[in-house]
Formats: structure tokens, sequence, C-alpha cells
């Protein structure tokens, strides 16, 4: 139940809706059949809009679950964000193929209303991530005027980066890190994945000649080149969207998040990294921790005399009893209010309770105009074109364990700056209270950060490294 204005946006979405359906539908009911027959619970799955919906009701509207994945990165990244004491991050997650990012701030995860993918618009409430085609497998090229790209084309899983040792012979970013240090020859992937330096190296080689550099030149061009399609994706998320990123801690995860984080927060000005210890294995984290979510919202489009507490309310109340239904009595309601001046396009969404007062509706969409655009209307009417609803069931709250303090202490030369430096490695699982000063590398069991001098980073009770510019 999705009833709102805008024809184009509603059509597109009910296409890409009766397309996917089917399909999710099928695979659901094979799946919660295989989970009864082997007496396991009934599975639940994720929502773009950052919860959970049990396999019956996701499989009617399969365009709920497109951005699925990378909602689960949202949510840990927030769960993370306030474990750690950082109400306003950003979520960087670098995996293997590509980098999504998002806005944690004052303790929630960004939620947007309508998103494009392929081109497609897609008008459901959801996460708001945003993607781009840079991850550790990314292949660095050539192009027609002899400038270094990296992605979209990624050498994927199979055979995967050249150093992988499974055939590729394409230089990746991965082959890169390797090259440079961050990564360490003798490291064992998740999966048992050992690196093969020589075939990372040989692969480098092959683009350093097509280009007229040398092996280091070209691996640090790679990462550069690479870090730039990370800082730009974060720059959507933020700068073009009115936010200052200097304000942020930058939360990186997946497998090469933390690896790549202190060189774009340089780029951005964030002085704050918070690198959780489950980094690798965050959106994992993330779908196991989520709320039982319902999403709806409706067009009323209510200006002027017809702005009342009362229409608002009824408003509210008529949407809650059409969405609530099943859900049970704990369902507790998040609304948000999309408000726009008599005229303009395009709405910007004011949080609110059931039962708001208009005034203070309109007062806080003004503040949001003025920070959002530099500047407010005192003689525009203010109109409420949407009312967006959550029906939520809090999920359960991730119990930080104590890290288990086993580190193994090493040493090897690491790329800073064109610069060869003998940085120390701590391999392993850091205890509380462990302190050091950039460089330095940590190498956790699914991720590993890289800290450039200038940096310090201090272990705290849950195993989370919190990194700052001295």
């Amino acid at each position: 139940m999705l009833p709102r204005f805008r024809e184009y946006e509603r059509c597109s979405t009910t296409a890409i809706d009766a397309y996917l359906s089917p399909l999710l539908g099928r695979y659901l009911g094979e799946l919660g059949e295989a989970a009864e027959e082997a007496g396991l619970p009934a599975p639940l799955v994720m929502q773009s809009s950052g919860g959970v919906a049990p396999a019956e009701e996701a499989a009617r509207a399969g365009a709920w679950s497109v951005l699925s994945g990378p909602a689960g990165g949202a949510v840990g990244a927030g769960l993370l964000a306030r474990a750690a004491g950082e109400r306003d991050a950003l979520g960087f997650d670098m995996g293997g193929t590509s980098c999504d990012v998002c806005v944690v701030e004052d303790g929630a995860v960004r939620r947007t209303d309508s998103r494009r993918i392929e081109g497609r618009v897609i008008q459901l409430p959801m996460v708001d991530v945003h993607t781009v085609g840079a991850g550790g497998g990314s292949v660095a090229w050539r192009d027609a005027g002899g400038a270094l790209r990296v992605g979209p084309r990624s050498a994927g899983a199979v055979p995967g980066p050249a150093c992988y040792g499974r055939g590729g012979e394409e230089p990746t970013v991965t082959d890169a890190n390797l090259l440079l240090g961050n990564l360490a020859a003798d490291s064992r992937l998740a999966g048992g994945v050992e690196l093969d330096a020589e075939a990372a190296a040989a692969a480098v080689d092959g683009l350093a000649a097509e280009l007229g550099l040398d092996r280091e030149q070209t691996a640090a061009g790679i990462l550069r080149v690479a870090n730039q399609e990370m800082v730009r994706a974060l720059r959507v998320v933020t700068v073009e969207r009115g936010l200052d990123p200097r304000r942020f801690a930058l939360l990186p995860f997946g497998g090469a998040g933390p690896m790549h984080a202190a060189a774009i927060a340089a780029e951005l000005g964030i002085e704050r990294i918070v690198c959780p210890r489950a980094s690798g294995v965050l959106s994992a984290l993330g779908l196991c921790a989520s709320e039982r979510r319902r999403d709806t919202a409706r067009t009323v489009m209510l200006g002027g005399e017809d702005l009342t507490a009362a229409r608002v309310a009824a408003e509210v109340e008529a949407l809650i009893a059409a969405a609530g239904d099943g859900l049970g009595p704990e369902a507790a309601p998040e609304l948000v209010y999309e408000m726009r001046y008599a005229g303009q396009a395009f709405e910007l969404p004011v949080p609110g309770p059931a039962r708001p007062d208009p005034a203070k509706l309109a007062a806080a969409f003004e503040q949001l105009h003025e920070e959002r655009y530099g500047h407010r209307d005192p003689e525009g009417e203010v109109v409420l074109v949407d009312i967006r609803l959550a029906l939520v069931i809090p999920g359960p709250e991730p119990r930080p364990v104590a890290a288990r303090g086993e580190l193994e202490r090493l040493s090897r030369r690491v790329m800073f700056d064109g610069e060869w430096v003998e940085a120390p490695v701590l391999r392993g699982e850091p205890g509380a209270g462990e302190a050091a000063e950039g460089p330095v590398v940590f190498e956790l069991p699914e991720a590993t950060l890289v800290l450039p001098p200038g940096w310090t980073a201090e272990v705290d009770e849950s195993g989370t490294i919190k990194a700052q510019v001295r």
C-alpha cells in the first residue's frame, strides 16, 4: 500500500515490483519450505528500508527488497556508531566489487523515499545508500586517452584479483594494496585465500608498461584513483545534500574499507575513524540485529487552513490502522512529514510525533530549509505533501563482548605518500586499552586498518578501534 502522487514514479515502481515479485516469491517459498523441513524458524527477509519482514510478506512485494544487501550494512553502521559513542558517522562499506556509503545522523541511518537504480525510479521508503563501482576486485586499466582508470569492471570472485592465485591476470585494487604493504604477503584472507605477490607484481607491471610508469607509481596511482571514486560517493551523500563531512566520524567496514579509510578521511577533512572489530562482517551483524519494520506513505497535500492538528492526526490514524495489521501492539510508530513551500517541486523530511502541532512542523521545516538551501521564505505557504509512517518493533541490542587481546606483534614496510616506512603490525584482536601511533597496521580477523603517520589509535572495551588525527 503506497497511495502517493507522481504518476511516473508510481508506474515505474509498479513495473519493477511486477517483474521481481514472482521470482522472489518462488525463491522465498522454497526457502520457507526447506526451513520448515529442517525444523528451523520461518526466515525473516531484510527490506530496503532497513528492517526485516516475514518471508511471506516480503514475497508479495519484491521491489521492497531491491537494496536489502546494502541496507544490512547501513543498519550495522548505525548500531556500531551508537555503541562507540558517535551519534554522527559516515558508513563506508568497501567489498570486492563496489563501495556503499550512508549517513548516520543523530544515531539513526538516513532514509529516503525514492531513488533511481539503473535508470529506473523506485518510489519506496529505503535506506539512503549510494553505491560506486570501486572495490577490492575493481580492475585498473588505461583508457583511450592514456589515463589510469579503476572499475567499474571487477575481477569478481573467480578468478578474482591476480594475487589470489586463481588465474587472474588483470591488476586490481587488492593487488595494489599487497604491493604497497597494506596487505602482507603471508596473510590468509577469508576462505583460506593465500596471497601471491609475484602474480600481483606481474599484473601491475603489465599496466605500468602501458602507462610508462614503474610498479610502485602504478600501484599508488591505482589506490589514489579508487579513493577518489569513494570520496566522490561520500560527497554525494554529504556535501551535495547540505552536510559538512568534517563533523562526522568515518566508520569503514567490509573487507577492504579500513585499508582506505585514513586516505579518504584526509581528503574530506575528517579527523575521526571508528573501526569495529566486526567490520568485515558488519552487514551480517546489521541483518541479525535489525528491527521488525513495516513502512508506508500517503499523499495528503495539506496547506493553509487545511493544515490543522485534527486533520493531520486523522490522516496518521488512518495510516496506522491500514499498516498495523499483524504487527501487534508493541509496534511503535515513527513518522516523517514531507513538506515544501507552495510552488516548489521537492519536499524536505521533518520528523514529528503522531499528533503534531502544524506550527511546530512548519517552523522545523523552515529551519531545515535554511540549513539545506541557505534561506527561508517568511511569506511562503508551507504545504504538507506526504506523511511517511514506519511501524517498528525493535530488534535485539548487541551486547559488547570484551576483545580477547590476543596479538602477534610484527613489522613490515608500508608505503605512505611515496615513501617506504617500517610500520608496526598488530595482528589479531587487540584488547581494551591497546594504543598505538601511526604509522601502524591493525590486522583484524576480517579486515585490515592502515593508519599513516599523524594518527593515534586506542581500542575500547568491545574491541572497536578509535583513531583520530594528532
